[in-house]
């Protein structure tokens, strides 16, 4: 919903048409969002929700830039928001905050009608196109749309299956060849971001945990604007026992989380790679409070992830010991 709003140019009216219910729902449902991304209610003193997600009218805008000056506070709570929607909607357009730089203005994608925003991209093929589209209109043509029931239930049907390709393909493959796991599985993706400009938006500094050795940090950013990703720089780290590997670990809760890689440790110690973040997990990045490097059985993490497929589920429990671990600044600044 909150991508629709920043990057598709789509209202609350258009939103409430697609779900069903009345405006006041999608913005209520647009303010908890934002509340559960910001651990705060963005519209305690002013309404920092119509604001940050373009729905705010002149007055409304001109009331939030006023108070944000005043507001150090707010100013903080919503410096906080724009970076996580940033990470969530890169193509998005945000509001430049009092004090903030001005960036590049990104690129919006084109905004389809609302009722063919019900339907997956596969299925809006096979739609005749829109008179918006460039088509005449000529005589209505025999009814090819889905009912809304049906519609619902193959977005929903469709959303599993996104999330089951991806824990497939962007988790299990790591643990496919054997007993030791390694960082391979995103190496040959890398390479697309790692020369392009990039925007830091936060920085998380690791540090040991339980006697352990080691350090490091982790930065997440945008590549050319567009592309999230999060680059890991590790230090000091001792081989893995037979049969365990190293895990990188984007946590929600202290043991609930989405596993980025398992990898494995340079001779000296080091590990370093960039990941950039599938779109169907960006909305998990914005949830995000702790990064965490753990140690487990190559067979606990095959057997978590195993279960986590069979249970449709993104977020896993995270097994094994804690290496190394730091939170998420409430408020970043990135570098």
């Amino acid at each position: 919903m909150l991508q629709l709003l920043l990057e598709r140019g789509q209202s609350y009216g258009d939103l409430a048409s697609v779900l069903g219910v009345d405006e006041a729902e999608v913005r209520a449902r647009a303010r908890a969002a934002l509340t559960e991304i910001a651990g705060a209610d963005p519209d305690r003193n002013v309404g920092l929700t119509d604001y940050l997600l373009g729905q705010a009218d002149p007055i409304g805008r001109a009331d939030a830039v006023r108070h944000l000056k005043d507001d150090p506070a707010d100013l903080e709570l919503a410096t906080e928001l724009s970076q996580k929607l940033r990470l969530l909607a890169p193509q998005g357009e945000l509001p430049r905050l009092p004090g903030e730089e001005r960036r590049p203005r990104p690129r919006r994608r084109r905004s389809l009608p609302t009722s063919r925003l019900r339907l997956p991209q596969r299925l809006r093929r096979t739609l005749p196109p829109a008179e918006d589209e460039g088509v005449p209109a000529g005589p209505a043509p025999v009814r090819t749309t889905l009912t809304r029931r049906q519609t619902q239930l193959i977005v929903g049907l469709g959303s599993a299956a996104v999330l089951i390709v991806v824990i497939v393909l962007g988790v299990t493959g790591a643990f496919s060849g054997g007993g030791s796991s390694s960082g391979s599985t995103t190496g040959s993706t890398t390479g697309s971001t790692t020369s392009t400009p990039t925007q830091n938006l936060a920085r998380v500094q690791l540090s040991p945990q339980g006697g352990a050795s080691g350090a490091g940090s982790v930065n997440f950013g945008l590549a050319n604007g567009q592309q999230p990703f999060v680059d890991v720089r590790l230090r000091g780290l001792k081989p893995p026992p037979a049969n365990q590997t190293y895990v990188i670990w984007l946590l929600l809760t202290p043991t609930q989380g989405y596993p980025l890689s398992p990898f494995t440790v340079a001779k000296n110690g080091t590990y370093s790679n960039r990941f950039p973040i599938p779109a169907p997990i960006i909305p998990v990045i914005a949830r995000v409070q702790l990064v965490n490097v753990s140690l487990a059985p190559v067979t606990q993490v095959r057997r978590a992830i195993q279960t986590a497929i069979q249970q449709k589920k993104i977020i896993i429990t995270r097994p094994g010991t804690c290496i190394l671990q730091g939170p998420i600044p409430k408020s970043a600044t990135g570098g």
